[in-house]
């Protein structure tokens, strides 16, 4: 079953529940949601960002030169 014909057939269930079971269906999407967001956040170290670069020491006349170089 393609992943859009379980979604359609999770649609029609909801749609048959009663008002507080979807409430609780909702809630507990949502936490789904928000459990795979912060894993999503928590792989990625901020350091890595900065990993980017050898030379962590980046001045403004650092990045004009390289920046200079790229066209030259």
């Amino acid at each position: 079953m393609t992943n859009t014909a379980q979604v359609d057939k999770i649609l029609l269930e909801v749609n048959d529940l009663e008002e507080k079971e979807k409430i609780l269906f909702f809630h507990k999407v949502e936490e789904l949601f928000n459990n795979f967001d912060d894993e999503q956040n928590n792989d990625i170290p901020i350091e890595a960002a900065f990993g980017l670069w050898k030379d962590r020491n980046i001045t403004k006349e650092t990045l004009r030169e390289k920046a200079w170089n790229i066209y030259t």
